[in-house]
């Protein structure tokens, strides 16, 4: 089987032109503080499906504006340029599947629910963790997409391996690749030019060999640990997966007791995020 070096993949797909243009033009504008509302308007209005989609998510559970939000410089105004900018971005995260089948769609389906999931534990922890969590739990699993799609044999063998040896996904891929969707995700991310604290989020979101105790910025700490729990939660739930993991013990993750959530918290939480989800899971469709 012939396995790409892990720079060969990341310098191939770090490449903007992966990217439809609107979300191009995006990353090209992330330090260009004079950019006004209506250059942001411009930008996105020329992606019809896209700027739907924004609408969409705007009226959507998940912000819960008191007033429908009928245009796209409305929804500026309201939510702000970052929370735009993170929506558009997620947003064109699918446009990277090359296919789309049944992986694809179960590996869709656990994004949202993670997106979502982090969405709603970030809200008592601080506003300025919303689009961070929401983005961060959208694109956690980047890598996993990227080779999926350059090497979708050997990916079907991870996929394989971790149903049918009950492995986990970094074990698994590792065994095959030599790497892992951690590395791959991180790295293409940094090199479109986001933000540090997501680059951060998508390498340690498995918390392999990392303690949220020991990440000195409270930003990172609480958005890493807003999406560990999201991905977890969304895996005993059965989000994305063939079946639910009900021998996952929420209240005994690491990012559980950081955030000091107990046994009943994450079951209400859990319960939350489930018919959230459901509800509100086809405005990403």
């Amino acid at each position: 089987m012939n396995i790409p070096a892990k720079d060969d993949v990341i310098k191939k797909v770090g490449d903007l032109k992966v990217l439809p243009f609107v979300a191009r033009k995006l990353l090209e504008t992330i330090s260009n503080d004079k950019l006004s509302i209506s250059d942001l308007n411009d930008i996105i209005e020329k992606d019809q499906t896209i700027t739907a989609r924004v609408l969409k998510i705007s009226n959507s559970a998940l912000y819960g504006l008191r007033h429908e939000v009928t245009s796209l410089q409305q929804a500026i105004m309201i939510l702000g340029f970052k929370t735009i900018r993170s929506l558009v971005l997620s947003i064109s995260t699918k446009s990277l599947y090359k296919k789309f089948g049944i992986t694809e769609q179960m590996m869709w389906d656990h994004s949202i629910g993670a997106a979502i999931a982090a969405k709603l534990i970030s809200a008592d922890i601080g506003r300025e963790l919303g689009d961070i969590a929401f983005t961060g739990g959208l694109m956690h699993d980047l890598g996993k997409v990227i080779m999926n799609n350059e090497t979708p044999e050997a990916f079907a063998e991870v996929m394989m391996n971790m149903y049918n040896e009950g492995i986990n996904s970094i074990t698994a891929e590792e065994e095959i690749y030599g790497y892992n969707h951690t590395e791959i995700g991180s790295k293409v991310i940094a090199k479109w030019g986001l933000s540090g604290v997501l680059v951060e989020i998508l390498e340690k979101h498995h918390l392999n060999n990392c303690s949220l105790d020991d990440i000195k910025d409270p930003v990172i700490a609480k958005g890493l640990s807003c999406v560990h729990l999201a991905d977890n939660i969304c895996r005993a739930l059965g989000i994305g997966y063939k079946e639910p993991d009900e021998t996952l013990l929420l209240h005994e993750l690491p990012s559980a007791v950081f955030l000091n959530m107990n046994e009943a918290a994450l079951a209400k939480l859990a319960e939350e995020i489930r018919e959230t989800y459901n509800r509100e899971k086809s405005i990403f469709q």
